[in-house]
C-alpha cells in the first residue's frame, strides 16, 4: 500500500488543526479531547475514501498503460513479419531471374 501516507498526512493534519484551533480558543481539557478524537476520526474515514478513489484511478490508468503496450507490440510484431515476408519475396525473386 504505497497510498497509505495520503491517508496518514490527511488525518495528522486534522489533528494539528483541531488541536491549534482549540488551543487558540481556550477550549478545556475534554472539550479538546473530543474534538481532536472526532477531528481524527472523521478525516480518518475521509482518507480512507481518497486512497480509495486514488487506489482506482491509478488501476485504471495502469490498465489503459499495459493495453497501450500491448498493442504497439502486437503492432510492431506485425510490421516486423511483413518485413520479413517482403524480404523473402524479394530473395525469391532475385534467385528466381538467376
Amino acid at each position: 500500500m504505497k497510498d497509505k501516507p495520503i491517508v496518514i498526512i490527511i488525518t495528522l493534519t486534522a489533528g494539528l488543526i483541531a488541536c491549534v484551533c482549540c488551543i487558540l480558543n481556550h477550549a478545556g481539557l475534554l472539550a479538546t479531547l473530543l474534538t481532536v478524537l472526532i477531528s481524527l476520526i472523521v478525516f480518518l474515514i475521509i482518507g480512507q475514501i481518497v486512497n480509495s478513489i486514488f487506489a482506482k484511478q491509478n488501476k485504471e490508468a495502469e490498465k489503459r498503460l499495459k493495453d497501450e503496450k500491448q498493442k504497439l507490440e502486437e503492432e510492431a510484431l506485425k510490421e516486423r513479419i511483413k518485413e520479413e515476408e517482403e524480404n523473402e519475396s524479394k530473395s525469391k525473386e532475385e534467385s528466381d531471374s538467376k
